[in-house]
């Protein structure tokens, strides 16, 4: 699968990685898929720098896709302590809680993303289900939603297309995002109460409009 990040950042982490610099050879490592190799380097490193990011989060994701949950989601976790704010750690913890079928803790998780990007535009990690490729560099752009509403986001921005999601984006003043879910959901035959949720956010909309 082509790599979608920007050329320039590219560059950057393969002339950190082939000048012998640890994180972003780990990060190489990562999307290559050698997560064994990953974890060697991680745990070299991390114990005398154990307060980089950029290794922590590598050394997280290759424990996840080599199946070794708990120790991923402690290493996220630690992740979060430095970062709190760091979106993928959030992402990644929300889906192995809703995996292990702790719902409410996943959808915090994933709340707590929508807070921090309504539109989800800075989260650009590709990781779904092992095995699967290497987290994605991401950046945060916060902006609120105005109106008249600007273009909207497409859907392919919007990473959890569930009827729980479509709530939160309306219940956080997003009627424009909650209808695009709510209108995607629509489309896969979903339940009656699903055109219900969409003619209200579409009602809110209108409102707003006039």
């Amino acid at each position: 699968m082509t790599d979608t990040r920007p050329q320039n950042e590219l560059s950057l982490v393969a002339q950190l990685a082939a000048g012998g610099y640890w994180a972003a050879r780990a990060v190489r490592q990562l999307e290559q898929g050698k997560y064994s190799e990953v974890v060697t380097i991680c745990r070299e490193h991390l114990e005398s720098e154990p307060y980089l990011i950029s290794g922590r989060l590598a050394y997280a994701s290759a424990l996840y896709h080599a199946g070794q949950t708990e120790s991923a989601v402690e290493q996220f976790r630690r992740v979060l302590a430095l970062d709190p704010d760091n979106m993928v750690a959030l992402k990644y913890l929300g889906d192995v809680s809703c995996a292990a079928g702790e719902v409410a803790a996943g959808l915090a998780y994933y709340r707590r993303v929508l807070e921090l990007d309504p539109h989800c535009r800075g989260l650009k990690s590709p990781l779904k289900k092992r095995p699967t490729e290497a987290a994605r560099t991401i950046t945060l752009t916060r902006c609120a939603e105005t109106h008249p509403p600007r273009k909207k986001a497409p859907l392919r921005e919007i990473p959890f297309i569930t009827e729980t999601i479509g709530d939160l984006y309306l219940a956080q003043g997003y009627p424009e995002l909650a209808a695009e879910v709510f209108r995607k959901l629509n489309l896969r035959g979903e339940a009656p109460r699903i055109t219900e949720k969409l003619n209200r956010a579409e009602g809110i909309i209108k409102e707003k409009e006039h």
